[in-house]
């Protein structure tokens, strides 16, 4: 997972990106780092048995998917023909070619959650989620201070968890957080 310096511009935005194979992540990287083009791929560690050995590898939490932050005319020139790598299109919203963007505060909110990396942070699809009687929330204090979710009770779980959605997006990320870390929004 990298993350390179912020552009300031007004036009920058997060994309979602995709890979056209495992092997190809590493030259996409490459070539981003390369022009200066900051990205974002939450990465784990996993315990792998290989050639019956167990081994910490480090992957990605979802294969294939770089979320990309600039101006879209300078993220173009990396999707050409060859390059294995391409937006994510927004198929919902009727308009052809409207390409699939994280509004940039959730996108913070979850690196944020992602580059903790504590024992108790989980990735995982909105289905896998009971939001009966969610709310809308904001962590005051600790390592997630600022951060916006909501607040739900997991189907399995005894602790309470935030969960931030990436909006339009079948993705979200939870964390564990005390009841007296937490601000109601409206």
């Amino acid at each position: 997972m990298e993350i390179l310096p912020n552009s300031d511009s007004t036009t920058c935005k997060w994309y979602a990106m995709r890979t056209l194979g495992r092997l190809c992540e590493v030259a996409v990287k490459k070539r981003l780092e390369e022009d200066n083009i900051r990205y974002f791929q939450a990465m784990h560690t996993v315990v792998k048995v290989v050639k019956g050995k167990k081994t910490k590898i480090v992957e990605p939490i979802i294969s294939n998917l770089i979320f990309v932050y600039g101006e879209k005319e300078r993220i173009i020139p990396h999707t050409a023909l060859g390059t294995n790598f391409q937006f994510i299109f927004n198929k919902c919203s009727g308009k052809a070619g409207d390409c699939l963007v994280v509004p940039t505060k959730k996108m913070e909110d979850f690196i944020r959650i992602i580059e903790s990396r504590g024992e108790n942070v989980n990735v995982f699809n909105p289905e896998d989620v009971q939001l009966v009687n969610g709310q809308k929330i904001r962590v005051i204090g600790g390592p997630f201070d600022g951060v916006d979710g909501i607040f739900v009770k997991m189907k399995g779980k005894r602790d309470r968890r935030l969960v931030v959605v990436l909006e339009d997006w079948a993705l979200g990320v939870s964390a564990e957080v005390r009841p007296d870390m937490v601000e109601v929004l409206k």
